[in-house]
């Protein structure tokens, strides 16, 4: 018999200053787990396979992306702040996902050859047919993600994506010592989406039925369609240059910028990850509750992921060099250089996503879907007017887009947040200009230093120390409120 409304256990009784912490505590930690497996995974690939195994790969990214943002629709971010949801609302958009990504599976295992065509590389026809497996298997989860989610049940997602880069991990890792080349990218891949989809359906309490109704879907249509085109789009900017460099430049040339692109988007899921599991289900809440909350609170996330953000990815840009070869050798030399512009501007897209997701606990999807197509014309403009140039210089402009398009998020924002520049001065600029200053002064000494090692640890040493120590000078209240709660659980622990 199909249950009226999912249960939600005693989840909704937890108050919601404990929920975030709980949030920010277990988002933190896994995230922290992953990128440290992450880390020692793609140093061993990097190592075992060659530019042009990571390159053909890359090329296919693309499609798996936009098909993914195609089957998803939007559905995820549409249950997070609907305001009552029933078991039918989730069945609806379990076997509606699905259905689109069989469908979707379909015609681009059909329209493999004319991709492999197209790129003039037999091979990939293959490979793209196994490689496209991963959404169709991933659309078995989708709903499931949505209820841990909505609920912040940032525990169970944490456990079920930790699990999966762990054991996708070691298959890909086990399948390149076998000498798998590029294959064993698609089997790690693979195995990834299996174990992320079965540990959200473990952890969830939703379960489907044999219940073919879609009229809930109606309901949602609004908002979720402006999110898929949204998220298609989203798609394109992220993988557009990666697909597009495999039209016009050797495989190898891809591999190295997806390579350094693989780090960069490492740095920023560290606290993007976070900010997108609590952000929307926060910020809702807070609206239904007590809209005189919002700036206050939309402050301090903004202020902390500021405050992370900003030495970590400015940090990874000024030690690139270092960290690439030191990692994965001096095969990745290019990837160096290229991670150093483009992690420089992705500090300001994670806090361009603070924003982004502001607008979409709101409901906001029209706005939020121009902003991102907008972005997205910008970028493929720029593509072919710099195509005739060293992609260098294409990822300068790109870091300058980034950089400019934070205040496109903020001029959308500001009324209804009350959120003056000077708040985006205090809460963004003020953190960005520290790590800046301090990756000056750090630049000054570190040059002399000739041991590849010791010159890595100085500049990720100096830069922290003296953001730190910059701040505590200033008196930053962020900072403060750090030290406080640390001293506030060493203080427990003691007792």
């Amino acid at each position: 018999m199909e249950q009226n409304r999912t249960p939600n256990m005693s989840n909704n009784e937890i108050p919601l200053k404990q929920k975030t912490i709980k949030g920010f505590l277990w988002g933190g930690m896994a995230n922290g787990v992953q990128q440290v497996l992450a880390l020692l995974f793609g140093i061993v690939l990097g190592r075992v396979l060659i530019p042009e195994d990571v390159g053909i790969v890359g090329i296919l990214t693309i499609f798996s992306a936009v098909s993914a943002a195609f089957m998803e629709s939007g559905f995820v971010s549409a249950l997070t702040i609907k305001k009552d949801v029933k078991h039918a609302d989730y069945n609806a958009v379990y076997w509606l996902c699905i259905t689109i990504g069989a469908t979707l599976y379909l015609l681009l295992f059909f329209a493999a050859p004319f991709i492999a065509d197209f790129y003039e590389i037999p091979v990939l026809a293959t490979v793209a047919r196994v490689s496209f497996l991963n959404f169709f298997i991933s659309s078995f989860g989708i709903a499931h993600s949505a209820y841990l989610n909505r609920n912040l049940l940032v525990r169970e997602r944490a456990l079920s994506t930790t699990a999966a880069v762990f054991i996708g991990g070691i298959c890909g890792i086990t399948t390149a010592l076998y000498g798998l080349g590029y294959w064993s990218l698609v089997i790690q891949n693979l195995t990834y989406c299996i174990v992320a989809s079965s540990g959200f359906f473990y952890f969830s309490s939703f379960r489907p039925t044999l219940n073919f109704n879609f009229k809930p879907i109606q309901s949602m249509l609004g908002y979720s369609s402006k999110l898929l085109i949204t998220n298609v789009v989203i798609n394109v900017n992220n993988n557009f240059l990666t697909s597009i460099l495999g039209k016009f430049f050797p495989t190898a040339t891809v591999g190295q910028f997806n390579q350094a692109n693989k780090w960069n988007l490492m740095g920023q899921t560290f606290i993007s990850s976070i900010n997108n599991s609590l952000i929307q289900p926060l910020m809702t809440q807070i609206s239904q509750k007590d809209e005189s909350r919002q700036t206050r609170v939309f402050r301090k996330l903004l202020s902390f992921i500021s405050f992370v953000t900003f030495p970590l990815m400015f940090g990874l840009s000024f030690a690139s060099n270092e960290f690439i070869i030191i990692l994965i050798g001096e095969k990745w030399l290019a990837a160096a250089d290229y991670l150093g512009v483009i992690a420089f501007g992705g500090a300001f897209a994670v806090a361009s996503n603070v924003f982004a997701n502001y607008n979409l606990s709101q409901g906001r999807s029209t706005i939020y879907m121009w902003n991102i197509i907008c972005f997205g014309l910008l970028q493929i403009a720029l593509f072919f007017l710099l195509k005739s140039h060293s992609i260098i210089y294409l990822l300068y402009a790109y870091t300058g887009l980034q950089i400019i398009w934070l205040n496109t998020w903020y001029f959308i924002c500001r009324q209804r947040l009350q959120y003056s520049y000077y708040f985006l001065f205090k809460d963004v600029y003020l953190f960005a200009a520290t790590a800046m200053l301090s990756l000056y002064i750090t630049s000054l000494w570190v040059s002399h230093i000739d041991h590849i090692y010791l010159r890595f640890i100085a500049k990720i040493a100096g830069l922290l120390g003296i953001y730190l120590f910059l701040l505590f000078i200033s008196k930053s209240d962020i900072l403060s409120e750090v030290i406080s709660f640390f001293k506030e659980k060493l203080i427990e622990r003691k007792k």
